[in-house]
């Protein structure tokens, strides 16, 4: 048996202005007494988000920008504050020092950051579809591999809850199980969402083969044997595609090519 394991952001769905919708509106509730330099003090609404994306033009492109360092929700938080400092990152190491020595609230962001998102989908559910839309030939990927057999999973620092609305027929048509989504419950820590999927369908490390578009996670989950493949389409810089290549990692830099390029690994023997 063999397993596809699937990042959510960044592989299946586009979720940048998700996380910027998401992020600015938890940042004002975490940090409500201090002005926000970028993109206003008020909270996005899917009334105002039109007039948002006109304006704040070069502060999305900013925003963007910085999503290749993004490892788990606080994070998303760690970039609102940057971009409100003018602070320059220029690769992980130094939005992971960043990280380290930043004076942020992680938890109430934690916790902020993920009810923005409940009240967003509470707002107009189709309305925060359209804020990640899906890799379409992902998708297809995703359908034909299920059709053919494959055990396809998500393995997301996201919450089941929901990403797993989207799934259904009438809106993404993505055919995994919710036991088959693997989050943040699971441990942000990649490695320990590839151990429950080890565990739980005895199959050998080298057997899962998990595609992500952050490195530091595939660089991770590596070294326990697994094969690992960067999502190219989204958000990674060159430097990371650059440094994946030199540590063996395969990336596939197009959508078009994620079905056939996992196909004809999954079809290898050992």
């Amino acid at each position: 048996m063999k397993v596809l394991a699937l990042d959510y952001d960044g592989v299946i769905v586009d979720s940048v202005m998700d996380s910027l919708f998401v992020s600015h509106n938890a940042y004002l509730k975490v940090y409500r007494n201090t002005k926000k330099k970028n993109f206003g003090c008020k909270p996005f609404t899917f009334h105002n988000w039109p007039i948002i994306k006109e304006k704040y033009k070069k502060e999305i492109e900013d925003y963007r920008s910085l999503r290749p360092y993004i490892r788990g929700a606080t994070d998303y938080g760690l970039i609102q504050k940057l971009m409100d400092e003018a602070r320059h990152i220029r690769n992980q190491q130094e939005f992971d020092e960043y990280r380290q020595t930043a004076t942020f609230d992680f938890q109430n962001f934690h916790d902020a950051f993920y009810e923005a998102r409940r009240e967003a989908q509470q707002e107009s559910f189709e309305g925060w579809l359209s804020l990640e839309p899906p890799y379409k030939e992902v998708v297809r990927g995703i359908r034909k591999f299920v059709q053919e057999g494959i055990k396809v999973m998500v393995a997301t620092s996201n919450r089941r809850e929901y990403i797993a609305r989207a799934f259904p027929p009438k809106y993404y048509d993505i055919p995994i199980d919710d036991e088959d989504i693997l989050d943040n419950r699971f441990g942000e820590d990649k490695s320990s969402q590839m151990h429950h999927i080890f565990e739980k369908y005895h199959v050998d490390y080298r057997d899962i083969y998990f595609v992500d578009d952050q490195l530091a996670h595939l660089e991770q989950t590596q070294k326990l044997g697994i094969q690992v493949f960067l999502a190219g389409w989204s958000y990674a810089t060159k430097q990371q595609k650059e440094t994946a290549q030199g540590k063996g990692i395969t990336v596939i830099e197009e959508e078009e090519r994620f079905y056939l390029t996992m196909k004809n690994h999954l079809l290898k023997r050992w």
